[in-house]
């Protein structure tokens, strides 16, 4: 389904029924990498997934920020005409759910944070602009390789082979530009007050994650009033397609 947002045009999928849950994906990734979440989930909740702009199925016009990327969430929530929702982030979606979360403490009643940022030293900042920058330059077959390796765990790579390779295509199907647009975006995201997080939020970290790993998650629970971290065993970074179950069954105990 389609919905026209902020000048945009946003894809997503929606299912099931009960108190809504909405996903947002990280940098590369698209409404996709929830499948097997909502599919273990739409039995009780009403679960949307969304097309970040210039990401999957959504179109990606204008310049690219996390604020941004919030106003868009926040127009399909509106467009959906749901309730107070429990908002699902994964890495780059993670800081765009702190961030409507922050701003629209009435509009998200629950956060899940999965592979989550808290914030990049100057150093990080500086190697994603560059990776935007060798996007613009080369494309996204340099680093897809690179990338693959740390994205799911030694024992991903060695039992879900298929996955692994559903992953690499996913990575590759992105527009350059829109790619490296949303490398900045994330470069350059924000900083807000997450003592003033009023949201019950359950942070989800991959033992095997070293992109976002367990010392972010911590560094978030201190800062999150409300908030407990869970190490899944046996993942890396891209959990939503490595452990969908496990996942899902750690949303639903945390909002039962």
């Amino acid at each position: 389904m389609f919905a026209s947002i902020n000048d945009a045009t946003l894809h997503y999928r929606s299912d099931g029924e009960g108190p809504p849950v909405v996903f947002l994906h990280g940098l590369g990734g698209s409404a996709n990498i929830w499948h097997g979440v909502m599919a273990a989930m739409t039995q009780h909740h009403h679960c949307v997934a969304m097309d970040l702009r210039g990401h999957g199925r959504s179109s990606g016009a204008g310049r690219f920020s996390i604020e941004g990327f919030a106003k868009d969430v926040e127009g399909l929530v509106r467009h959906l005409e749901l309730p107070a929702i429990t908002l699902v982030g994964h890495s780059m979606g993670s800081l765009v759910a702190q961030q409507l979360a922050h701003r629209r403490q009435d509009l998200v009643s629950h956060l899940v944070l999965v592979g989550a940022i808290s914030q990049f030293e100057p150093a990080t900042s500086e190697a994603y602009r560059a990776r935007a920058q060798q996007v613009e330059d080369d494309g996204l077959d340099g680093l897809v390789d690179a990338w693959l390796a740390g994205a799911v765990s030694p024992q991903t790579h060695a039992l879900q082979s298929g996955a692994t390779g559903l992953l690499r295509e996913l990575f590759l199907r992105n527009d350059p530009a829109s790619y490296a647009k949303a490398t900045r975006a994330l470069a350059e995201a924000p900083s807000i007050r997450r003592d003033e997080l009023g949201q019950p939020t359950l942070i989800l970290t991959g033992a095997h994650d070293r992109s976002t790993p367990l010392a972010m998650s911590e560094e978030l629970h201190r800062s999150i009033p409300v908030s407990r971290v869970e190490v899944l065993p046996d993942v890396a970074h891209w959990s939503p397609v490595e452990a969908p179950g496990r996942i899902a069954a750690s949303i639903l105990e945390f909002l039962t």
